[in-house]
């Protein structure tokens, strides 16, 4: 069984190895040393190391691509190339036995969640949510090696150049943090450490409560003290644009008590929860899957889902309804707790369905490129016997036209 980074101490390890590094051949050894240690490949070479430490060498080092955002227009993703994964995730798995996170941050943090980060504001009177734009493009190459310089890592300057060459990629505006690679997570946090003390400060002397998940920043209090065009929020401003970020003010919202109130979310309003139509939802997608089976109610689903967004974001050219039901619930789960009722009401019909249709056909997969005959008849994939007559044609239809529309918010 590979190891993980949880089995060893590689602080241990590595001691203050990196303090004392003055060559590309030290740095390539420590790396080497740590991904033979968490169970991925290592044997990298000198060579290998420093034209991933060049952020010019793009097309060498990572794949762009464009991920659709759930409100529309693209976020652009950079994926390493396998052996500079295999170096980050070793040098990633070194940084989180390092980093120690604040009481307020909840993003990328092991054991802790959007729940966890929402339970902060619960039942308070105001709640505002706050977006840092651009998050991980704003965080420079500088500012990452700034970190790696400083405590606790204390970098050598040779090892705070190579590494923080190797945890960025390079744009128009210059090398900045990329989302796709797994040390930009803990290095953002890593880097917002002291603006998170000071908006905490600036929120404790007011009386609120301060808390961040990745780029969504909230406060709550029972004072009218959070309004977006109150000297708080421009204090809030103020200081973010000290550690090099902007607001988002097209997504800054103060949410009062008497409506629903979220947070990253999650509705806070008297407990943590989900929105009433994310169970609607789902209940309404179970009732199309077991009265009209679930090949037509995930081609249903697809369609709408294709409707809404032109394009599948990340669901390729297919859609495992089953599979993106289970996250649902799982989401659901995680939010309101294993044992309540609204939940395993859900979770338990879903296992029925599970039981009824799905083993039958390769788990129901359906797409334009999911390699399989079209099923003879509606019985191949419904497991229920065929309906005839206008009147089941009629229903059938709108029936899947529902299951389209709810699949647009369901599945976004």
């Amino acid at each position: 069984m590979a190891r993980t980074d949880r089995d060893v101490n590689l602080k241990a390890l590595i001691g203050n190895q990196l303090q004392y590094i003055y060559s590309a051949d030290e740095l390539t050894n420590v790396l080497n040393t740590l991904a033979s240690n968490i169970g991925v490949p290592a044997g990298f070479r000198r060579n290998q190391m420093l034209c991933f430490a060049d952020t010019s060498k793009d097309n060498r080092r990572a794949k762009r691509y464009r991920m659709h955002k759930k409100h529309g227009g693209t976020r652009a993703i950079v994926a390493p190339h396998q052996s500079l994964l295999y170096i980050l995730k070793g040098f990633n798995a070194l940084l989180q036995q390092y980093y120690q996170p604040t009481t307020w941050c909840y993003g990328f943090v092991r054991g802790r969640s959007v729940v966890q980060n929402a339970q902060q504001h619960v039942g308070k009177r105001y709640i505002l949510n706050i977006d840092i734009k651009d998050f991980f493009p704003s965080i420079t190459r500088q500012m990452v090696e700034d970190v790696l310089l400083a405590e606790p890592l204390k970098c050598s300057t040779e090892a705070a150049r190579l590494l923080s060459g190797l945890c960025t990629a390079a744009e128009p505006q210059g090398d900045v943090l990329p989302q796709g690679f797994p040390t930009s997570p803990t290095l953002s946090n890593m880097v917002c450490r002291k603006m998170d003390e000071e908006l905490a400060a600036a929120a404790q002397r007011i009386g609120a409560t301060y808390s961040r998940y990745a780029d969504d920043m909230s406060f709550s209090s029972d004072k009218d003290v959070l309004r977006p065009t109150g000297s708080f929020y421009l204090q809030v401003s103020g200081i973010v644009e000290k550690y090099g970020f902007r607001l988002n003010d097209r997504k800054t919202r103060l949410q009062r008590r008497g409506r629903r109130q979220q947070v990253t979310g999650v509705v806070v309003s008297h407990k943590v929860n989900v929105a009433r139509e994310y169970a609607r939802q789902i209940r309404s997608l179970l009732y199309m899957w077991e009265r009209y089976g679930y090949w037509e109610t995930a081609k249903a689903a697809l369609r709408g889902y294709r409707e809404q967004y032109g394009k599948t974001r990340g669901h390729g050219e297919y859609l495992t309804l089953y599979a993106v039901l289970r996250g649902r619930l799982n989401y659901m789960k995680m939010v309101k707790g294993e044992t309540d009722p609204t939940y395993l009401k859900l979770w338990n019909k879903y296992n029925q369905l599970m039981q009824r249709d799905v083993p039958k056909r390769r788990r129901g997969v359906y797409g334009t490129n999911a390699h399989r005959p079209e099923p003879s008849s509606t019985n191949d994939y419904l497991g229920e016997p065929q309906r005839k007559g206008c009147a089941g044609v009629v229903a059938l239809f709108v029936a899947l036209t529902l299951a389209g529309l709810l699949a647009c918010n369901l599945l976004a």
